[in-house]
């Protein structure tokens, strides 16, 4: 399935699967009168050699002032306007599919309602090739193209198709500095390491806001090692595997405080060089980054994709803790979809994995404990959309055993895990103990400097207000707001 999947990438990031629409051009026409040449997208001849320079009139003058068209087009809704085409032109399904670069196969489904166009860049091609005047995107449609991009790109990188050029790599944001590096050493790449350990700490415990300035400074010191630097010999892919690293980094955190279009720019530079370095460890550690930025903003089935381009590159590493994350957070994202047993096989798989990782790995996984797998756990079984007594157990059960686990040093890990028990616990009829551990998780999303916790804790207001005739829910539910909107 895996395969079949990267397979699907590949074609969307390196060819086009539909056919280019015809252009407006010489042999398009008017579609009545007096004929002399043939329109090319409808097939009926011209009313004049003049004509056949015109824009085609296949579709009538007036259509695109009709209130349903017009309504059709905002909501990017081609089903709708096939079916209107047919019904008040004589375009044939075939016409219309060279109008719009569509199948003839594909503009009879649409009619019949059996598919729908989703794709947001193929909507716009249909659209154009129709004629249709052009419709601001929403939000939501233009994440979905940038979305669909990143994928595509991540699809070429990983698999090996997509041609890396180091001169290229130029971080987002980085501040200026005017004093160049004549020579790199191993104190440098050691230095460049060492700091990114205790960045990676500070974002942990006190979240991406508390560090991302620090992180992108010392980025543009280690982009001016870069450039000093020969990448052949074995400093140069060490320091190529730091700054990659610190990219993955400097990524997290700019997502961790909201800033999704910076993340993923870090995330596909770190993307490409750690498959320049071939480094498959770091390469499926990039790729779970991006599947979380996009599971975060509601991106499920994008995510998806994401980590599971990452479980190809975690088995090639060969590293069983990678596998196990990579595994636990595609379960999450299969519960999303609301597909139990994907998302228990793949937790088990999980879990399997774990079991057989050893102590000692690299440090853009090293992260991942037993108690970040419980964690995991407990979120996987709260994410179901269908409860039940036996997920409630396993969420409770696996997220109290993480948060006993943890040391005060992981604060935002902590945040995460009281938030979504506390949710579990209300909306499994305890509202008293879900105010309680939600009051906790309240106070760690204070300390720590991160939108994402803020972001987690609107599940828990929703259920907290579902019991807003008690007062004390009721106040659980105005602070989680007051910090939402502060």
């Amino acid at each position: 399935m895996i395969a079949i999947t990267v397979v699907m990438l590949l074609r969307a990031g390196l060819s086009r699967q539909d056919r280019s629409p015809v252009p407006w051009g010489a042999n398009i026409s008017p579609f009545k009168g007096s004929m002399v040449s043939i329109c090319a997208n409808c097939g009926r001849k011209r009313a004049s050699v003049a004509d056949a320079k015109k824009r085609c009139s296949c579709i009538p003058k007036g259509f695109w002032d009709i209130s349903e068209a017009q309504e059709a087009a905002g909501r990017l809704d081609a089903g709708s306007l096939v079916r209107l085409l047919r019904s008040r032109t004589d375009l044939s399904q075939e016409a219309l599919g060279r109008l719009t670069g569509l199948s003839q196969s594909m503009v009879s489904q649409l009619e019949s309602r059996k598919r729908e166009l989703k794709d947001v860049v193929k909507l716009r091609r249909f659209l154009d090739g129709l004629g249709a005047p052009r419709v601001r995107a929403t939000r939501t449609q233009q994440e979905s193209v940038e979305s669909t991009r990143l994928l595509a790109h991540a699809a070429q990188v990983t698999m090996g198709a997509a041609d890396i050029h180091p001169h290229r790599w130029r971080g987002p944001n980085l501040p200026e500095s005017p004093l160049p590096v004549q020579r790199v050493t191993g104190t440098d790449v050691d230095h460049v390491e060492t700091v990114t350990k205790a960045l990676r700490a500070a974002d942990y415990q006190l979240g991406g806001g508390a560090c991302l300035d620090a992180i992108m400074a010392h980025l543009a010191y280690a982009h001016r090692l870069l450039r000093a630097v020969k990448p052949a010999n074995r400093l140069g892919l060490q320091l190529y595997r730091a700054v990659a690293d610190l990219h993955n980094l400097a990524g997290w955190a700019s997502f961790d405080v909201g800033r999704y279009k910076v993340a993923a720019e870090h995330l596909s530079l770190a993307l490409e060089q750690a498959q320049y370095i071939e480094e498959p460890s770091l390469v499926a550690n990039v790729l779970y980054r991006m599947g979380r930025l996009h599971l975060h903003r509601g991106h499920t089935v994008q995510a998806l994709r994401f980590l599971q381009l990452g479980q190809i590159a975690a088995q090639d590493s060969g590293c069983e803790r990678t596998v196990a994350l990579m595994c636990a957070n595609a379960a999450w994202a299969y519960a999303v979809l609301d597909d139990e047993k994907r998302s228990m096989d793949s937790l088990a798989r999980a879990h399997d994995a774990f079991a057989r990782a050893e102590t000692d790995t690299t440090p853009w996984v090293r992260f991942f404990h037993e108690a970040d797998l419980d964690a995991m756990s407990g979120v996987v079984n709260a994410a179901l959309p269908t409860p039940s007594a036996r997920t409630y157990t396993a969420t409770t059960e696996h997220l109290y055993r993480a948060v006993n686990a943890r040391s005060p040093d992981m604060g935002r890990s902590q945040a995460f895990e009281l938030t979504t028990l506390a949710t579990a616990h209300i909306r499994n009829g305890d509202p008293d103990q879900g105010v309680r551990v939600g009051r906790q998780a309240v106070d760690l999303a204070r300390q720590v400097r991160s939108m994402r916790v803020i972001d987690r804790l609107a599940p828990l207001q929703q259920a907290a207000l579902a019991y807003r005739s008690r007062g004390e829910t009721a106040e659980l539910a105005a602070e989680i707001a007051t910090l939402r909107t502060s």
